[in-house]
């Protein structure tokens, strides 16, 4: 594998490891503030608190890793497009066809 499409993996696998805890951090929490309320009087799930609250700063951590996963994957598929047109220009050939005529 390319040097460059190889870092690029890592840091998408580094990404998508950084949502997956950012988004069970979030889940928990949700949970959690699910069950400080009766069941008729739970706030919606777009309840996410105070700006400064705990709740609402998972929810920004979640959402940071989750633009930062997407530009990974978006970095990632430019490299491998990059890397495409570069070996396909290395496998263009060229032609050249040489006549010969004599003159007698």
């Amino acid at each position: 594998m390319h040097s460059d499409l190889a870092t690029r993996r890592r840091v998408l696998l580094v990404a998508y490891q950084r949502y997956q805890k950012a988004d069970r951090a979030w889940d928990i929490a949700r949970q959690e503030m699910k069950s400080w309320f009766p069941r008729g009087a739970r706030p919606n799930s777009s309840a996410i608190g105070n700006p400064g609250s705990p709740i609402r700063r998972l929810y920004k951590q979640r959402e940071r890793a989750m633009l930062q996963l997407e530009a990974a994957r978006l970095k990632l598929d430019v490299a491998r497009q990059r890397l495409a047109s570069r070996r396909q220009e290395a496998e263009t050939t060229h032609t050249l066809f040489l006549t010969y005529t004599s003159r007698q």
